[in-house]
């Protein structure tokens, strides 16, 4: 009996980069998190501060965390087309999945993906985020078939042009295999500050910075760290705070790097 095996991107988890009970266990060591009356956030709370804190990483550092399939769209523009078909795209390259040229809506061609090079190391936080034709091997004779076009002279009428817009429609896989821990640190602490000034208003109750009580001349009194400007928690809030500043700019250094564009 015949066999065929298929293979594809797919993401195997819930899509958080650390669960509620480990953003506990690392960021909260110590912290009462029940209100008085013994009750304690959801575990909805958790994940929605999570997922709030990786999406804001995968914004300020341009990356796609989980592994993904990203199709964009990018012009042609003739001097690129002439440097190896230079493309420069949104996220790191893991492997790309398909390059073709549309006029407007109307497929013009496809290059082959063994002539399609991006920058590949064995550190994977690192990959580049361009891609160049090289044509390789005897696809480049003229007998060559690996080059689809769509009709005789696909690119009729357009020569002289030098710029078509949205022509290439880029397709590649991105994101971590796994997620670096300097990255899961820095969505942890931006979790745990958004939860921490939840925490903060329920030790004694939203408000409320003290609390005294007597009973037959014996007096007890519970005084906070909260004010109208602090929450009961603003030590640890501020300490994530200024590790934040000095990681966030050293991710974006290291990950991200630096854009140039010339006029």
């Amino acid at each position: 009996m015949a066999t065929q095996t298929l293979s594809m991107v797919y993401g195997v988890n819930e899509g958080l980069v650390l669960s509620p009970s480990e953003l506990l266990q690392f960021y909260f060591y110590g912290i009462e998190i029940k209100a008085k009356d013994g009750s304690s956030l959801s575990d909805y709370v958790w994940i929605q501060k999570i997922l709030a804190a990786q999406s804001e990483v995968e914004k300020f550092l341009s990356v796609k965390l989980f592994r993904q399939v990203m199709t964009e769209r990018l012009d042609f523009i003739r001097n690129d087309y002439y440097n190896w078909g230079f493309f420069k795209v949104t996220f790191p390259v893991r492997e790309p999945l398909g390059l073709l040229g549309f006029i407007g809506t109307v497929q013009q061609i496809e290059y082959p993906l063994s002539w399609v090079s991006h920058m590949a190391i064995s550190d994977e936080s690192l990959y580049g985020r361009t891609l160049h034709i090289v044509p390789t091997g005897s696809s480049t004779s003229s007998q060559g078939t690996s080059v689809v076009f769509s009709g005789i002279t696909p690119h009729l009428g357009f020569l002289g042009v030098d710029q078509i817009p949205n022509y290439w429609q880029i397709k590649y896989d991105t994101g971590f295999k796994e997620i670096p821990s300097d990255i899961i640190d820095v969505v942890g602490k931006m979790a745990a500050i958004q939860i921490f000034t939840i925490l903060g208003d329920i030790v004694l109750g939203a408000g409320i910075a003290s609390m005294s009580l007597g009973v037959d001349g014996l007096s007890q009194s519970i005084s906070t760290t909260s004010s109208a400007e602090n929450s009961a928690y603003s030590a640890r809030v501020k300490q994530y705070m200024s590790e934040l500043k000095y990681q966030k700019a050293e991710l974006k250094n290291y990950y991200k790097g630096l854009n140039f564009l010339a006029l």
